[in-house]
C-alpha cells in the first residue's frame, strides 16, 4: 500500500513536470506544487490488541475480553503549507534549495469492520460487556495508537520519502545540486 501511495503521487507530480525545463516553465512547474492539497508519502497499517479484565471483588466471577484492531495511517506533506517563497534556484549553476513543511498525519482510519473480538470469557454471575463498554475500549485503542505515532517513525519515513521524491523530480528538471530541508 505504501508503494501505491507514492506511485500515485509520483504520477501526478510527474505530469506537472513533463515538459522541457525552460526558464518560464520552470517557475510554473515548481509553483504547481502549491496547488496540490497534500503529498502522501507513506502509509502504515497498525494492529493494536485491546485487553480488558474486569474482576469485581464483590461479584461472583470475572469478565475478560480481547479485541484485535487495525488502523491505517497516511502521513506526508501538507502542500497547502508550501510556498514558492521556500524555493530558491539558480538555473545556470543548476542548484536548487527547497524548504518543505514538516510531515504530519494526513489521515487516520480505524474501520469498525477491522475490529474483532478475539477472546471473551465471562464467568460466574457476570454479564457480557455492554456496547458502551466495548466502545470505550475501542476509543482507548484509537487514542493509544494516536499517542504512539511519534514513536512509530512514520513521520520520519514520510519526510525521507518526500525528500527522495523531490530529489528525483528536481534531478529530472536538470538540477544537479539539490538541497531539501524541513521546517
Amino acid at each position: 500500500m505504501k508503494k501505491l501511495v507514492i506511485l500515485i503521487c509520483g504520477l501526478a507530480l510527474m505530469s506537472m513536470f513533463s515538459c522541457k525545463p525552460e526558464e518560464d516553465s520552470l517557475n510554473k512547474r515548481i509553483m504547481g506544487l502549491e496547488t496540490m492539497a497534500e503529498l502522501g508519502t507513506v502509509e502504515y497499517t497498525v494492529t493494536k490488541i485491546i485487553k480488558a479484565n474486569d474482576p469485581k471483588w464483590y461479584k461472583n466471577g470475572e469478565r475478560k475480553i480481547i479485541f484485535n484492531s487495525v488502523a491505517y495511517i497516511k502521513a506526508g506533506i501538507d502542500m497547502q503549507e508550501f510556498s514558492m517563497n521556500n524555493v530558491t534556484f539558480n538555473k545556470e549553476e543548476k542548484t536548487v534549495s527547497v524548504v518543505l513543511p514538516r510531515a504530519k498525519v494526513l489521515s487516520f482510519n480505524m474501520p469498525p469492520e477491522k475490529i474483532h473480538v478475539a477472546f471473551s470469557e465471562i464467568s460466574g454471575a457476570r454479564k457480557e460487556f455492554t456496547i458502551e463498554e466495548t466502545n470505550d475500549l475501542k476509543i482507548q485503542a484509537e487514542n493509544a495508537i494516536r499517542e504512539d505515532i511519534p514513536n512509530m517513525g512514520i513521520l520520519q519515513d514520510a519526510e525521507n520519502n518526500a525528500k527522495g521524491f523531490f530529489k528525483v523530480l528536481l534531478t529530472q528538471l536538470g538540477f544537479e545540486v539539490i538541497t531539501i530541508k524541513f521546517e
